[in-house]
């Protein structure tokens, strides 16, 4: 079985660790040099003079150049493992689809998905009823390749909501919607940044046949089976 493997270039993170490292490396070389400037200007004041930046404007380079290399590479690495944790991994094969992000993993099959596409910096997979069966950040991915990749395994890649114009503004209370129907919304909205709480409010909203997003800086709501274009009615994009 053909597979192909999306993930984030491996520059990034190592960039991202670099960026950090070389101030550390910079605060070991002029950090003494800086306290001792501190020290100075405040005892001409008449506040006193904290302990710690009396110690460090002490330290001589052999002490401070290491201890900042080594925040530096401690600082580098938490860094380049957040991103590298954030990012999303994909793999496409032709039966199915498997993601991990976050600490989440997911497998969708070739036979649930009716159409991918863009919003933002999100790629959303719906449902053969136009469902959200999965909304993923792939904002560490070539957005070029992932639309390439996904035409050449016969995905169905669409440059747009095939469903963009059944969306609604959403108000809590608006009249169209059940108090359940709100109160589930209104909990998207409020895990919206929140990977696997969003994920939980999406899988309720999928069970209620409402799909959600945020456009324009307002929460965007719309019935599944609306009146608009679904899935099977646009041509693929080339």
């Amino acid at each position: 079985m053909e597979i192909t493997h999306l993930h984030q270039s491996r520059a990034v993170p190592l960039g991202f660790g670099l960026a950090v490292l070389a101030p550390g490396v910079g605060l070991g070389f002029g950090g003494p040099a800086l306290a001792a400037w501190l020290v100075g200007l405040i005892e001409r004041s008449p506040l006193p003079v904290p302990g710690l930046l009396e110690v460090i404007a002490g330290l001589p380079w052999a002490w401070s150049i290491p201890i900042g290399v080594l925040l530096g590479v401690v600082g580098g690495v938490l860094l380049a493992m957040t991103i590298v944790h954030e990012a999303l991994s994909l793999t496409v094969a032709t039966d199915h689809l498997e993601y991990r992000q976050e600490g989440r993993e997911g497998w969708i099959e070739r036979a649930e998905v009716a159409s991918i596409h863009p919003d933002g910096r999100d790629v959303v997979v719906l449902d053969e009823r136009g469902r959200v069966r999965a909304r993923l950040n792939a904002e560490a991915l070539e957005s070029a390749s992932l639309a390439r990749t996904l035409r050449e395994f016969d995905y169905p890649w669409r440059q747009e909501d095939p469903f963009e114009g059944d969306y609604q503004r959403w108000m809590d209370g608006r009249p169209g919607f059940s108090a359940a129907e709100h109160a589930l919304i209104g909990r998207w909205q409020e895990a919206r940044r929140k990977p696997r709480e969003r994920t939980e409010a999406e899988a309720a909203l999928r069970e209620a046949d409402l799909a959600v997003r945020y456009r324009d800086g307002r929460v965007q709501v719309r019935r599944v089976g609306g009146a608009g274009r679904g899935a099977d009615s646009r041509p693929a994009a080339s």
